[in-house]
């Protein structure tokens, strides 16, 4: 279950879709997400911040491979992988970048939901 729900979450962030995203994670305004560029405190800081990315974005492709690992514990998933992230900004400037993510995830009431998650790139 948790693996689907991995590659169902992965593909809304190709579709930039932040409210899609949203359902993915845990509202505590406490936790922190860390991206690929700055580190974000909740949720809501988070989908702000990256609202503001994609402004300037026109075409994103993430991809994860399929080195996907999933542990699964007592109310709690850890799942990391590898992937790759490309993309063609508004100014026609290309980014490219194997990346590296892992999440951390909680079940409350039968629903996981993200309560961390870390993207690097890979060198």
């Amino acid at each position: 279950m948790v693996r689907e729900l991995v590659k169902t979450w992965s593909s809304t962030w190709s579709s930039k879709d932040t409210s899609a995203a949203s359902r993915f994670y845990s509202k505590a305004p406490d936790l922190v997400f860390f991206d690929i560029g700055p580190t974000h405190l909740g949720w809501e800081q988070y989908q702000k911040n990256i609202e503001k990315s994609f402004d300037t974005i026109e075409n994103l492709d993430l991809t994860l491979n399929e080195d996907l690992r999933v542990v699964v514990g007592d109310g709690m998933a850890l799942t990391t992988a590898t992937g790759h992230i490309s993309y063609r900004m508004k100014n026609n400037e290309n980014f490219e970048s194997d990346i590296r993510f892992t999440g951390v995830w909680e079940n409350k009431g039968g629903q996981w939901r993200l309560i961390h998650d870390h993207w690097s790139r890979s060198r």
